[in-house]
């Protein structure tokens, strides 16, 4: 039931909503560290009292202490007077300096954070280190509860170190007083790695969503190509969405007909080659026998034709059908030996020497049968043939050109169908059966590669077989 759900847009609505989900809980604990990195800073300044009132307190509240003592305890300043530097106050910061003092709750105790007890120059208003107040005691003793409140606003917002001002009533006369260093509170920046793991995650999401929506139709792709090729089918596995899947499906179902539909027609059209060379032989001794020349010779020629058409048609049934692996071929080799070997048969052909030496996977007997038929189609209609090769962007290139008349526009694409001959140019008389073109095309496309014709400026029809080089393994 679900898997009707189970579609290429739904896997993608989903890849959405999980990266939006995932972007917004990484947000939110980015911003829970902020937030809880900015109130460190009282903290760590409170922190630092405790432990230095906790080496005091073991010590019985020495009179005073030296500098490297002071420094190694992170205190500014440090004195017992006879009056308080923060009159006593209560809150959450004083229950807990008590329970980690051990006071009781009747020891007078006052507490200043984030600013209390210090001036608008950061300076905190009592005595130097060691020493009393400028004046009177009672006159410089912060009011309880005093802080950022009483301080300028710019001051209060933006002074980037805080501190902890704490005064302990030993007696009535007689208290300790301590101040921290200054801690800094700069605002604190979230850290990279977050930002570049949110990324790194969202890219790979993005990657493996797209190579799994990707892959079924790269299988179908190639698949296609391979069929269009020889009319071969390999089975796609079905996988995937709902949607893809029923697409593989489809393609599969097609890809068997069409196998079969194409397999059927070319074991027909071989039979019935096969079983016209009987007759054809037949009717071959019987015309020998006829006493008049001028019959004779012209049944020999019907015949000669029918049997051309014939062995024309097993070839176009057959090409690209061999079972044959392909091998790497020098097409330099090939192209010369050709050129050669219809030289010698008396056509006018020409290779101009080159330094490519292309290599291809391939068969060498229908890579030459496909170059023939091209070959020979050129001095037929064009009296000469120029071959040339090279080598370019990955690409093994053959052209051929003759003088001929050339092709109509509109007939360069339709030449390559079987039994298609163009009458003004084309005709019984020349020998062309209209395969030979569907021969080529067949075994190049067996290859992977394609043959382009077209009309050259200087006149003349080109033809350019392209084949892929062979890849480094």
């Amino acid at each position: 039931m679900l898997s009707r759900f189970d579609t290429l847009l739904t896997r993608i609505v989903i890849l959405v909503v999980a990266a939006v989900l995932s972007t917004f809980i990484l947000v939110f604990f980015i911003v829970q560290f902020q937030m809880s990195s900015r109130d460190e800073g009282p903290r760590d300044a409170l922190h630092f009292a405790e432990t230095a009132l906790l080496e005091l307190q073991s010590r019985d509240w020495p009179e005073g202490m030296s500098e490297s003592e002071l420094k190694q305890l992170k205190i500014d300043t440090y004195f017992i007077a006879d009056f308080p530097l923060v009159g006593p106050s209560t809150g959450d910061h004083h229950d807990q300096l008590r329970a980690r003092l051990g006071l009781s709750d009747e020891t007078p105790l006052g507490v200043a954070m984030s600013g209390p007890g210090f001036d608008p120059d950061g300076k905190v208003r009592g005595p130097p280190r060691g020493g009393r107040p400028a004046g009177d005691g009672p006159q410089q003793m912060f009011p309880p509860g005093a802080g950022d409140r009483d301080r300028p606003l710019a001051k209060r917002d933006f002074n980037p170190q805080h501190g902890a001002v704490v005064s302990i009533g030993l007696d009535e006369n007689r208290w300790v007083n301590l101040r921290t260093e200054l801690v800094s509170m700069d605002s604190p920046r979230p850290s990279l790695l977050p930002m570049i793991v949110l990324i790194v995650l969202m890219i790979g999401i993005g990657i493996w969503a797209a190579v799994n929506a990707i892959n079924p139709l790269r299988q179908m792709a190639k698949a296609a190509n391979m069929l269009a090729a020889d009319y071969k089918h390999e089975p796609l596995v079905e996988q995937g969405p709902s949607d893809v899947r029923e697409a593989l499906r489809a393609f599969n179902r097609m890809g068997r007909r069409l196998e079969t539909t194409v397999a059927g027609q070319r074991q027909l059209l071989a039979a019935i080659g096969h079983d016209l060379r009987t007759p054809i032989t037949s009717l071959k001794l019987k015309v020998e026998m006829l006493s008049d020349p001028n019959e004779r010779e012209r049944m020999s020629r019907a015949l000669s034709e029918l049997e051309r058409i014939t062995e024309a048609a097993l070839a176009a049934a057959t090409a690209g059908q061999s079972d044959e692996p392909f091998q790497p071929v020098d097409m330099h080799s090939l192209v010369d030996s050709l050129v050669e070997d219809l030289c010698d048969l008396g056509l006018a052909v020409t290779f101009e020497d080159t330094d490519a030496r292309p290599i291809v996977m391939g068969r060498s007997d229908e890579l030459t049968r496909a170059l023939r038929n091209l070959v020979e189609n050129a001095v037929r209609y064009g009296d000469t043939a120029r071959v040339h090769l090279i080598e370019r962007q990955g690409r093994a290139i053959v052209t051929i050109q003759d003088d001929g008349p050339g092709i109509p526009g509109d007939s360069l694409e339709r030449v390559f169908e079987p039994l298609v001959r163009l009458e003004h140019s084309r005709n019984r008389e020349t020998g062309g059966h209209g395969l030979g073109l569907h021969i080529a095309k067949n075994l190049i496309e067996a290859h992977d590669g394609r043959i382009e014709l077209e009309n050259a400026l200087d006149g003349g029809l080109l033809a350019t077989i392209i084949l892929p080089l062979k890849t480094a393994a």
